[in-house]
């Protein structure tokens, strides 16, 4: 069905409007009969703002934003091997096999980038199931970057031990990071748009 006010679909069963903030069965005010004054006339509100929605303006508006921008410019970085500079082509002759990780997880990276910007539109216009979407979008970024950096230490394993070794030492601290992250991330957002979920009929 579609907003008698303004236009905009409402899902099926929607309570309210989420562009102007009516509600789907809203009827203009009447004036006031005898027993009725005007402050006894109902007060529509947009169902938005009964909740704080910083971060999720935060989200919306800088988060996903930023992350398609990280993303591009990993992407660009890996498939075109920028961060091995003038060495590129010696490292790669080292280790072929660290040149097939490195493209395939910048070719991965654009992929999220492009799904960034779709997620936040989805979020912007609290389309159902967005915020799992989200979610599932941050931790499959999460489960890329983790697959990339083992995929890393097995290709420099095709080198020598010692070169597996030193990579294996470079890259705990980023493992646990991503990890203890995750472990805070999930949670909260997850009751945070739990909170929210009225919002997201769409």
């Amino acid at each position: 069905m579609f907003c008698r006010f303004c236009g905009k679909e409402i899902q099926d069963g929607g309570s309210f409007c989420v562009n102007c903030g009516k509600e789907a069965g809203y009827q203009e005010a009447q004036e006031p009969q005898d027993s009725q004054s005007p402050a006894d006339l109902p007060v529509q509100m947009a169902p938005a703002s009964n909740y704080h929605l910083a971060w999720f303006k935060f989200i919306i508006y800088f988060q996903l934003f930023a992350n398609a921008v990280v993303m591009v410019y990993n992407g660009v970085n890996n498939i075109f091997a920028l961060s091995y500079g003038s060495d590129a082509d010696f490292v790669y002759a080292s280790c072929p096999m660290l040149k097939i990780v490195d493209v395939t997880y910048g070719i991965v990276c654009l992929g999220f980038a492009v799904t960034a910007i779709l997620i936040r539109q989805r979020l912007a216009h609290y389309k159902k199931n967005a915020p799992i979407q989200y979610l599932g979008y941050v931790g499959a970024g999460m489960a890329a970057g983790l697959i990339y950096t083992f995929a890393i230490v097995a290709a420099m394993g095709t080198v020598s031990s010692y070169a597996m070794e030193a990579a294996v030492s470079n890259v705990i601290g980023s493992v646990l990071g991503t990890l203890i992250g995750a472990a805070v991330f999930f949670p909260l957002n997850y009751i945070y748009f739990k909170k929210r979920r009225e919002l997201f009929i769409n």
